[in-house]
């Protein structure tokens, strides 16, 4: 009697499973209750581990424990949240975080395959740095790409400059133009000559009005 109910106990274990990332191999710890890893990739383009499993009994059950310098979910340098996706469907779970680990928990169909589980930071690579950097430099050589244009098109337009003209402000003008000199300001002298001419027709009609008295006041010649 004794036996039969011990084997309807779930078989749970805790184990750890290793991974390859780069040069390095990180273990992973996990308990898992009726189910079965065969084993582990990273994924460093999404930030994720794909888990390869099978389910030994009507439902399995899963939980791991995440270094956080191994694997975190991060934005802006607060805690985000994981996503656990099963066989391409999204599946919730449950989590217990500390200031060195992330644990979370949930349970799988029976069939179910693949598990991804996917973070932000993994193994030293940030996603969100990685997209940062991506960001930047596409910015970086798009800004490149329009300064080589800019310089052709100057280049271009400087060859169809005449000889003795420069490019300025995109038209051709003369390299050395001759300095105009300042405008002469004729007011003054305008003003000399109407002023002499004022007063030589005053004096003209000063000596001709002399003129008109004296011929009034000479007396008339006497005839024999």
């Amino acid at each position: 009697m004794t036996l039969a109910v011990f084997s309807l106990v779930p078989a749970a274990f805790a184990d750890s499973i290793s991974v390859d990332i780069g040069d390095s191999i990180y273990e992973i710890e996990y308990t898992a209750t009726d189910l079965e890893i065969s084993s582990v990739t990273a994924d460093m383009d999404f930030i994720s581990l794909v888990f390869e499993v099978e389910v030994l009994g009507n439902e399995g059950q899963l939980e791991f424990n995440f270094e956080r310098d191994f694997f975190d979910a991060k934005l802006d340098s607060e805690d985000d949240e994981f996503f656990v996706i099963v066989d391409g469907d999204e599946l919730s779970f449950k989590e217990t975080r500390s200031d060195s680990h992330r644990s979370i928990s949930f349970l799988v169909d029976p069939g179910s395959e693949e598990i991804e589980i996917i973070g932000s930071q993994i193994a030293g690579v940030s996603y969100i740095l990685e997209k940062e950097a991506e960001v930047k430099a596409e910015q970086e050589a798009i800004k490149q790409e329009e300064e080589e244009k800019e310089a052709e098109i100057i280049s271009i337009l400087e060859d169809h400059c005449g000889e003795g003209t420069i490019l300025e402000d995109g038209i051709c003008v003369i390299a050395n133009p001759i300095s105009e000199s300042p405008p002469i300001d004729s007011t003054p002298l305008l003003l000399g000559i109407f002023g002499a001419m004022g007063i030589g027709l005053a004096v003209v009609l000063i000596l001709w009005g002399i003129g008109k008295r004296s011929n009034k006041q000479l007396p008339p010649e006497k005839t024999d």
